[in-house]
Parts: structure tokens; C-alpha cells; sequence
């Protein structure tokens, strides 16, 4: 009777003890999901078209208007990624000649659109959108600033 008590016995502990190691009480947590950096913009651009203020609202194209853009992105942090800016803008002044544009500074861009640049003669705030190889920046504020470029990576 002893030897049965004792070969139901060894089970129950053995049950218990495998039980009591296995699942613990300290699960690991997942790791987070990597956050999607934004895209790379650096690059070489050639206006495609210009919108603001400077054309009276009316989107203008080569010939007419013709400038250049260059970004260097310098670094990614997150969903951020910063980096220099330098842009050449050539429009009609309205008086029959051209009018021209040049400034340099810093870019800020997040995986949300958003798009912010800081230049010795311009700030301004909106978004972008980069499909292919075109990069468009729509400019909402200041006032003074409002316009939309599309851009072409050469």
C-alpha cells in the first residue's frame, strides 16, 4: 500500500515542481515596433512649378520661373530627420525683368509630411510629399510666405 501511495505521489510532485519552473513571472515585453524614418530628400532639385505670393497666386512654370534646390540630410532621429538647405528661385518681378532669390539654411522633416525650414532670408512651416522622384513643399505659414513648389530630383 505504501509502495502505491508512493507511485501516485511522485507524479503529483514532479507535476507541481515542473509547473511551478516553467512559467514564471516575469515575461519579457516585446520590443516596441521600430519607427519608420522619413524619407531621404538629399538630392539635387529643378523647379517644376511655383505657386505664392511672388507669382499673385498662379502657378507658374519654366520658362517663366526656373530655380534650383538642394538638400543635404545630415541626421535621422526617430521619425525627424534634419539637414542643410540652399535654394535659387528666378521669377518675374512684374516689371518686365526677373527677380531673384537665393537663401540657405536648415531643413526639418517628419514621417508625418510635416516640413519645416529655417533660411538666412525665409522661415516658413507646412508639409511635403516626395512620390518618385518629385518633391512637392506646400508652405502654410507665415502669411507672407505661403506657397507651393514642386520640385524635381536631377
Amino acid at each position: 500500500m505504501k509502495k502505491r501511495l508512493f507511485m501516485l505521489f511522485v507524479p503529483v510532485v514532479v507535476a507541481t515542481l515542473v509547473a511551478g519552473c516553467g512559467g514564471g513571472d516575469d515575461p519579457m515585453e516585446p520590443e516596441p515596433p521600430a519607427v519608420e524614418p522619413p524619407p531621404n530628400l538629399t538630392g539635387s532639385y529643378a523647379l517644376v512649378s511655383l505657386s505664392s505670393v511672388l507669382s499673385g497666386g498662379l502657378t507658374l512654370t519654366p520658362p517663366l520661373v526656373s530655380g534650383t534646390f538642394s538638400l543635404t540630410q545630415t541626421s535621422v532621429s526617430g521619425d525627424e530627420a534634419t539637414g542643410n538647405l540652399s535654394l535659387t528661385l528666378m521669377y518675374p518681378d512684374g516689371a518686365g525683368g526677373t527677380s531673384t532669390i537665393m537663401d540657405e539654411g536648415t531643413f526639418v522633416i517628419r514621417t508625418d509630411g510635416s516640413w519645416e525650414q529655417t533660411g538666412n532670408l525665409q522661415q516658413g512651416r507646412g508639409t511635403y510629399s516626395l512620390a518618385g522622384n518629385v518633391l512637392t513643399v506646400m508652405v502654410t505659414e507665415p502669411p507672407a510666405a505661403v506657397s507651393t513648389t514642386v520640385w524635381q530630383r536631377q
